[in-house]
């Protein structure tokens, strides 16, 4: 099967390592773990498989620090337990995307440690260093006035050179790479060349948008609450669509290969269209992930929902459909809430198998894996984001308490809590008596896979349902896709996909209250129902039912 198609035709599976499959007993999950699990995931009916970084790391942001791009991280294991991944992989027929994250490296990279010991090194233009100004006291400030996107000064000043600063539009421990530089480009094909010919599929390219800097020119000091300051001399530019051409050029098409960008910062889908112009496969925005009903509450609202997804839908052609991931909340109480919260999952799980673009799974989410009951202590959080906002709110004499709810709805220690295969101790993540590297989340005594295996009216059970259904109908991997926009209710969804003579029509309440079927439904005659949430379809919409009907 052509490259392209596979990643058209199938789901792709997110595994967060530290937290899928412990083999060793360490609290932590590893590759071996994984390996382990195969059987699991090619159970689900799962094809492909993208790993969060496993390169060698201090792991101050979870392995999105890379100090080596060549190498393991011991955490995780070996190259030979890599290789051995990627060869049972291939006798499963499933397919491996790495993470490739090359805005930043760690300051504890090769590169970054030379650049600081020798000003002439040549690895300091492969970062991007620049002297401060001075205020009136004679006292160095930043460059510009930039803000990282995890709060605070984008620059660090480097130590024993006064005046002396380095970018991060991160963590002060991920320098950003130069890419003005053609050797870091050169160092990054290198990079892709060495894991594509160990035979991995393509890479999910990491805050992607905002590699190139065009411009070190002050930003806008009225840039919005979560965009930080200056990301518009940064954010999807000319330079970072000439990059991602010449990867493809060089080096994904010449080994059929695939790469996905996750591309923040509020892109628009004029920016989306663009990346999919000989760039990228597929891409992730966060417009949907991020429409809070308001900025204190982690709860989406529906209404926001509805209009920004037709918006992506309409205006680009194939999006990277997700509403989980390591760094988004899980479903339950962000998008459904409730006693009818069950339904919630399997109704949302049916949007995202029935868009158009590749749908993407985040481990867990096929069981219905939770968010924490209540929030963890502070100090329990492992997250740098969660720590951050929380010392952040804390400076500005914000209650504890209230600081707490903030941290914890923009932090991302709810989604990285460890797998629950069974409902035992160490929940089939670790042996039993072992201490996970972050707590074990109270719910994997009910929500877990080995419960909901043998029970046909499970999260687990729908999921597969709804795999195979995909993966039956090609309809739902190209077909076209309208919606009903004339409804009047502004949380149900209804929209076809048709493909030759084979329309699908698919109805969702986004909502936990009834609703109507909308009349543009209600009135075709003879349409078959092919899948529900419910046991059987009503005269009406019930709670975040879910309906697939063939016209």
């Amino acid at each position: 099967m052509d490259t392209k198609e596979f990643l058209k035709e199938h789901a792709v599976y997110q595994i967060y390592p530290i937290s899928f499959c412990d083999s060793d007993g360490d609290g932590k999950g590893d590759l071996k773990g994984i390996v382990s699990k195969l059987d699991y995931i090619q159970s689900l009916g799962i094809r492909i498989i993208w790993l969060s970084p496993i390169y060698a790391s201090p792991m101050k942001d979870f392995g999105y620090d890379i100090s080596d791009y060549k190498s393991v991280n011991p955490l995780f294991g070996t190259m030979e337990d890599f290789d051995l991944l990627m060869e049972e992989t291939k006798k499963r027929g499933i397919r491996v995307v790495m993470d490739l994250v090359v805005n930043h490296t760690s300051d504890q990279h090769p590169w970054f440690r030379e650049a600081l010991k020798d000003k002439n090194s040549k690895y300091r233009d492969y970062y991007i260093f620049r002297e401060g100004k001075k205020d009136k006291k004679g006292r160095y400030l930043p460059p510009n006035n930039w803000t990282s996107n995890f709060t605070g000064p984008a620059w660090e000043e480097v130590e024993g050179e006064e005046g002396m600063f380095y970018l991060h539009i991160f963590t002060k421990q991920q320098p950003d790479l130069n890419w003005k530089n053609s050797a870091v480009l050169r160092e990054v094909e290198d990079i892709m060349r060495f894991w594509m010919d160990k035979g991995v599929y393509g890479f999910r390219c990491d805050v992607i948008s905002e590699i190139y800097k065009t411009t070190l020119e002050d930003g806008n000091p009225k840039a919005g609450i979560g965009r930080p300051i200056g990301m518009e001399h940064y954010l999807a530019q000319e330079g970072n669509h000439r990059i991602l051409k010449t990867l493809r050029k060089d080096v994904i098409d010449p080994r059929g290969g695939v790469l996905i960008g996750e591309c923040g910062g509020n892109i628009t889908p004029e920016d989306g269209r663009k990346f999919l112009d000989g760039e990228l496969d597929t891409f992730f925005e966060f417009d949907y992930a991020n429409c809070y009903k308001n900025v204190f509450s982690a709860d989406v609202s529906e209404k926001k929902l509805k209009k920004i997804l037709i918006r992506w839908q309409k205006e680009v052609d194939w999006n990277g459909n997700y509403l989980e991931n390591h760094d988004q909340r899980r479903v339950f109480g962000h998008y459904v809430r409730g006693k009818y919260a069950d339904y919630g999952a399997k109704m949302l799980l049916v949007l995202l198998y029935t868009l158009r673009g590749t749908p993407f799974i985040y481990m867990g989410q096929e069981y219905g894996a939770h968010n924490y009951p209540r929030p963890l202590k502070i100090r329990d959080c492992q997250d740098i984001v969660t720590q951050n906002v929380y010392r952040l709110a804390r400076s500005y004499h914000v209650p504890s308490f209230l600081a707490s709810k903030i941290a914890h709805k923009y932090g991302r220690d709810d989604e990285r809590a460890p797998m629950a295969f069974h409902s035992g101790p160490g929940y089939g993540f670790s042996a039993p008596g072992v201490t996970p590297w972050e707590p074990y989340n109270p719910y994997s005594s009910v929500y877990n896979a080995e419960k909901e295996e043998g029970d046909g009216d499970s999260i687990l059970s729908f999921f597969k349902k709804v795999n195979l259904l995909r993966e039956e109908n090609k309809v739902l991997s190209y077909g076209s896709i309208s919606f009903d926009e004339k409804d009047p209710q502004k949380d149900v969804l209804a929209y076809e996909r048709k493909l030759g003579d084979r329309t699908f029509v698919i109805v969702l309440n986004l909502s936990n209250k009834k609703r109507k079927i909308p009349e543009s439904v209600r009135k075709e005659k003879g349409k078959k129902l092919l899948l529900t949430n419910y046991k059987e379809a009503s005269s009406f919409l019930r709670p975040y039912e879910a309906l697939v009907f063939l016209k």
